[in-house]
């Protein structure tokens, strides 16, 4: 009876750790780092880039060199206004100016295919240059504080 629950035993360590191995080499095959996951974007059901499970974003191990050419569109097209703008201060202007860099700052924090350190500091001059122009706008407002808790919570100093 030992000789038999001692041979059930074994079958059943040798089987587990089978199993396990066949995992171990289906996880190879993906794309994905093994302590990142696939995050959909809340604003747009797109995928966002990986992320460490803790949430934050690695800036650290992003690859760097990536462009984004809607994002550099979006960026010039913003701060191009910015001389119109300043030549003349009528409201359809300033609404332009808000528009044009909330545009830019949002596609940088949410769409932009880029790495943490070449989108969130952009993003975050965007979204103060819209708080200059129009202190209680709620967008700059939220999308700056969420980008600056980011540098906080990591341990690293907001840009300017």
């Amino acid at each position: 009876m030992k000789k038999i629950l001692t041979l059930m035993i074994s079958l059943l360590f040798i089987a587990g750790c089978t199993k396990m191995e066949d995992k171990k080499s289906s996880n190879t095959d993906k794309t994905t780092m093994p302590n990142t996951e696939q995050k959909k974007d809340p604003h747009t059901g797109m995928n966002m880039q990986q992320t460490p499970k803790d949430g934050t974003p690695d800036m650290d191990n992003a690859p760097t060199g990536t462009k984004d050419a809607k994002a550099e569109e979006l960026s010039k097209t913003a701060y191009d206004f910015d001389k119109v703008y300043e030549k003349n201060k009528n409201d359809d202007n300033k609404k332009k100016y808000i528009d044009n860099h909330l545009a830019a700052g949002l596609y940088l924090t949410y769409e932009a295919n880029l790495n943490p350190k070449e989108k969130y500091g952009p993003a975050l001059k965007h979204f103060k240059k819209v708080l200059e122009v129009d202190p209680q706008n709620q967008d700059a407002m939220q999308n700056k504080q969420q980008i600056e808790d980011i540098y906080t919570s990591m341990g690293r100093q907001i840009p300017e």
